[in-house]
This record gives structure tokens, C-alpha cells and sequence, in this order.
């Protein structure tokens, strides 16, 4: 196209029907509450052993996370149980949340703390960790029911250098306020 206008104009159309999705998708709050296994290794054998009991440590938490129209930021806390050692780990979220055919698709970073005890996470020097949370999930029929799958992936920071991941594989429930 070597009319300015026009290119300007086509421009603008596409602009406008990326942006109108993210336009008519209303802001909302989620409260949910997961559960499912961390330590997990990268392998079918891994999930089949962390569903069968044999493998992994449980984890259990919750989180509020905001929806500003597919732009998602919240917080969580959860909590390690079983195994030798049994932390709390809390964390600040960020990232995308686009919904295609009613099913949200989550896009989220993580940046948080671990400590032993639940208050220690906030003021002592516990280990800082990065993760990733990716997941789907779906509003069941019309009501506010919002149910979900997900992965959980934590790199421990702690003294200015990476450490191997933790994986986990999680289960969510919660609700969805408009």
C-alpha cells in the first residue's frame, strides 16, 4: 500500500479488532484454593508416581488473583506438607491471562519467599525463589465456580544465583467475582 491514509486506516481497523476481546472482557477478582505435588522430575513415570502417593511431597495453598481485561496480577501462599521439611512460600504474581473459547489460559510469573514458619516469610531472610505458573481453567456453566489445572515451576534465587527447579502439577477451585 503506498497511500499513508489508507495504510493508517487498515491499521487501525486491525488495531481495533485485536483490542475489542480485551475491551469487552470485564474485570474480576478469583479467590481460589489448590493442591497437588511439588519435587516432582520431568517424566510420565514422575505425575503417575505423585498421583499414586510414591512420589513428591503434597502442596496446599491459595491465591487472589485479579483479571484487568487478559492482564492478570495477584498473590499467593501456600504450604508444603509432608516430607522432612514443611515450608511456607509467598509469592507476588504477574502476567496474561487471554480467554479463548471459555477457557482462560494463565500466563503467570512469579517472584516470592520461602521460610519455615508462615510469618518468617515476610521478615526474616528466607529463600527468594522466581517461578512460572502456567494453567487453564473455566467457569463452570454460569455460575462463579471456577475450576482449573496447572503447573508450577520455582527456581530458588537465594544468594544472587539460580538452583535447580522445583516442578509441581496443581488442582484449583475457586470463585470468580465480577
Amino acid at each position: 500500500m503506498s497511500n499513508p491514509v489508507l495504510l493508517l486506516r487498515v491499521l487501525t481497523m486491525v488495531a481495533a479488532a485485536v483490542a475489542a476481546p480485551a475491551a469487552a472482557h470485564a474485570a474480576s477478582l478469583t479467590v481460589e484454593g489448590y493442591g497437588g505435588w511439588q519435587h516432582l522430575e520431568l517424566s510420565r513415570q514422575s505425575v503417575g508416581g505423585a498421583i499414586g502417593g510414591s512420589e513428591g511431597t503434597g502442596l496446599l495453598g491459595g491465591d487472589l488473583l485479579l483479571d484487568l481485561g487478559g492482564l492478570g496480577a495477584g498473590v499467593a501462599v501456600d504450604k508444603t506438607v509432608g516430607g522432612d521439611s514443611e515450608p511456607w512460600a509467598g509469592s507476588i504474581m504477574g502476567g496474561f491471562l487471554p480467554e479463548l473459547l471459555g477457557v482462560r489460559l494463565e500466563l503467570l510469573g512469579e517472584i516470592g519467599r520461602r521460610a519455615h514458619d508462615f510469618g518468617d516469610i515476610f521478615d526474616s531472610p528466607g529463600a527468594t525463589f522466581v517461578g512460572l505458573r502456567p494453567g487453564v481453567s473455566f467457569r463452570l456453566a454460569a455460575s462463579p465456580l471456577r475450576i482449573g489445572v496447572g503447573g508450577l515451576v520455582r527456581w530458588p534465587t537465594s544468594n544472587g544465583e539460580f538452583g535447580s527447579p522445583d516442578y509441581s502439577v496443581l488442582g484449583k477451585i475457586g470463585f470468580e467475582f465480577p
